[in-house]
């Protein structure tokens, strides 16, 4: 059973790129399918990228329509906040955790250290066996 959770920019990457792990696009699949959505900082993230090609940013652009977009509130800056003051965490990862937390939702990243200090969020490694 699959819930809806928080995506990673780092995820999104490699659903876009065709990553060809069966595991992982199977599990990527199953929570887009539940609606799932992403930070703000995943947005910019994936967009800002200096390198994309009209191809490349067009279907970034695609796939985010599909997704939820949780903004960055005053709630989701409390949480920051509240972070930042207690761990070293970067800025942009700090907001997605944040976000995760406020909404909610686990975190489906591939970068689980450096998330693994945020009491209280659940993540899930779709390159990793459930």
């Amino acid at each position: 059973m699959s819930v809806p959770c928080l995506m990673d920019t780092n995820v999104l990457i490699d659903f876009l790129n065709d990553y060809p792990d069966a595991q992982f696009r199977e599990r990527f699949l199953a929570a887009f399918s539940q609606g799932s959505a992403v930070s703000v900082v995943t947005v910019i993230e994936l967009l800002g990228w200096c390198k994309h090609t009209e191809q490349s940013r067009q279907s970034a652009t695609k796939l985010l329509e599909c997704l939820d977009e949780c903004p960055l509130e005053r709630r989701v800056v409390a949480a920051t906040i509240e972070l930042r003051s207690r761990s070293v965490i970067h800025l942009g990862d700090a907001i997605i955790a944040a976000t995760a937390l406020t909404h909610g939702l686990p975190l489906m990243t591939r970068n689980i250290d450096d998330f693994r200090n945020v009491d209280g969020l659940t993540l899930i490694n779709p390159f990793e066996a459930a």
